[in-house]
């Protein structure tokens, strides 16, 4: 596999990431479905399995936080909305970091061409 199809797996793990932060900001903490909270626990999987440990964790505890959310009376986003916001940055720098590894390559490889051209 090379280095473009790392890039497109991650980024389409990074892309169902956000889809799935999207619906849960556009549900709210407090009436999350049952499909997007079995999407949730199964993305806890899906990026352990891409050695994101970090993303994996906040996706769990988001998880278990929206889930015990739905039997409290007295609802409290402060600690959801920090782990929620946490999921985003990492995944905007996942997104940057992708961007960046892309140039490299493309000047590494612009570079080489250059070296072989006055060979």
């Amino acid at each position: 596999m090379d280095m473009y199809d790392k890039d497109e797996a991650l980024g389409q793990l990074l892309c169902d990431v956000e889809n799935l932060m999207e619906d849960l900001y556009q549900s709210g903490f407090d009436t999350v479905h049952d499909s997007t909270l079995k999407a949730l626990k199964d993305m806890v999987g899906r990026t352990a399995a891409y050695g994101m440990e970090l993303l994996s964790q906040l996706l769990s505890e988001l998880a278990k936080g929206v889930e015990m959310r739905r039997h409290q009376l007295e609802k409290k986003t402060g600690p959801l909305i920090g782990v929620y916001v946490q999921i985003e940055r990492y995944v905007n720098i996942c997104r940057e970091k992708i961007e960046y590894d892309k140039g490299r390559c493309y000047y590494l490889a612009d570079k080489q061409t250059n070296i072989h051209q006055i060979s």
